[in-house]
């Protein structure tokens, strides 16, 4: 299976740049089936160490796929999965959790925001990192409305498409190093995973949005490459010919001048 390099440019309007992505979706589909299918069937504590060696052998396995890697490969999918809560919504939590969501959608789209239009985040990774985690692990506390299979795919496809995207589409925006840049895309992701499905929903339409900006100037900005150079290369061709027409001519009225000195030299 080709897979794309780091730093390469990504092109979207090839099917095949779709495959390597594919691939990791089915596997996490593949996770999720298989988790909801085992966990009638064996202990707590069981359950919980099959999922944890069955995504530790998958990292091993597609250790050198990229398109896997900048997602976390199974590893967010298996985590969201063991920590989703398993009962029904609390009135006290609700509000709580309502502004856990608020503040996490925020932070995340003030940040790709930030990428979108070329505006500098004052702030390091680290901290950013940080702040997702708590922002995370807060949901996670909050959190007691159960969560079907269903949700859990159309949560996984969204989650994994987005860290793919924005590992390429903003690379070139982005003002960290690259180990950096593709170590925040499944941090900022995992809103998706976790937070409630609304926001959720909400927030896949708006990076949506900012991502297909961002591709577009950049394919406007590379077509627009080619047509400069021929233009210039049109240029330096036209100023050549012009400078061997004017040397041509130079050249030649010189040597009328010398036959007229001579010619007069001789009178």
């Amino acid at each position: 299976m080709l897979d794309a390099r780091a730093g390469a440019a990504c092109d979207f309007r090839l099917v095949s740049t779709y495959v390597p992505l594919l691939a990791t979706i089915v596997r996490a589909q593949v996770l999720i089936f298989a988790a909801f299918a085992v966990e009638p069937l064996v202990p707590a504590h069981v359950y919980a160490a099959m999922l944890l060696f069955a995504v530790y052998f998958d990292t091993l396995v597609h250790a050198g796929a990229l398109s896997s890697a900048v997602g976390g490969h199974l590893l967010p999918v298996c985590f969201v999965w063991m920590v989703r809560p398993l009962g029904a919504p609390v009135a006290v939590t609700r509000d709580a959790l309502l502004s856990v969501n608020v503040l996490w959608y925020a932070v995340v789209h003030a940040l790709v925001a930030s990428y979108t239009f070329r505006r500098k985040v004052p702030v390091g990774a680290v901290p950013i990192l940080v702040a997702n985690a708590a922002l995370a692990v807060g949901c996670v506390w909050l959190s007691t409305a159960r969560v079907s299979m269903l949700e859990m795919h159309a949560r996984s496809v969204c989650y994994y498409v987005f860290v793919y995207v924005h590992f390429y589409v903003f690379q070139t925006r982005s003002q960290w190093d690259a180990g950096t840049h593709a170590c925040l895309g499944p941090h900022l992701g995992l809103h998706l995973l976790l937070a409630d499905a609304r926001f959720a929903a909400v927030s896949a339409c708006c990076l949506v949005f900012m991502c297909v900006r961002v591709y577009l100037q950049r394919q406007d900005h590379h077509d627009s490459e080619p047509a400069l150079s021929a233009a210039e290369c049109g240029e330096n061709a036209r100023a050549g010919i012009d400078g061997s027409i004017e040397d041509a001519a130079m050249a030649e009225l010189l040597q009328e001048l010398l036959a007229a000195k001579a010619v007069a030299q001789e009178g």
